[in-house]
């Protein structure tokens, strides 16, 4: 643990809540709650290459998001985000896609192999 005083994330906006995360992709097989990492949310594979992100709160609108692929080899793949709903469904989904097969796919179970996100959100109307 860092030995610092972290307090708060600033930001121009009022209202404005960040969730950050990351989950260790499992090939076809579903994705170990041990290998979430952060709070707020729980994710799923929903099928090859998709995962859904369901957050634990509804939020007004969600005003930027991030995803980025790690891989202990190199690959033709990213990972995009897609399909939101963050005011009655509370998901967002994450893909993988391979560049040079142009379609969704499974990332193998490695311990460098990972999905990191950062949700920027807001939670009241003045941002959205």
């Amino acid at each position: 643990m860092a030995n610092r005083s972290f307090d708060f994330i600033q930001g121009l906006g009022k209202g404005v809540k960040v969730i950050a995360g990351s989950f260790a992709p499992n090939g076809a097989g579903a994705v170990s709650s041990s290998s979430v990492k952060g709070k707020g949310f729980s994710v799923v594979r929903t099928s090859a290459g998709l995962f859904t992100i369901t957050l634990q709160d509804a939020y007004v609108a969600l005003l930027a998001a991030h995803a980025h692929l790690q891989l202990a080899v190199g690959d033709d793949k990213v990972a995009q985000v897609g399909a939101i709903d963050v005011v009655s469904a509370k998901t967002i989904a994450i893909r993988v896609w391979d560049i040079s097969g142009a379609a969704e796919t499974d990332v193998a179970a490695n311990a460098n192999n990972r999905i990191h996100f950062v949700l920027v959100l807001s939670n009241t109307q003045l941002n959205a």
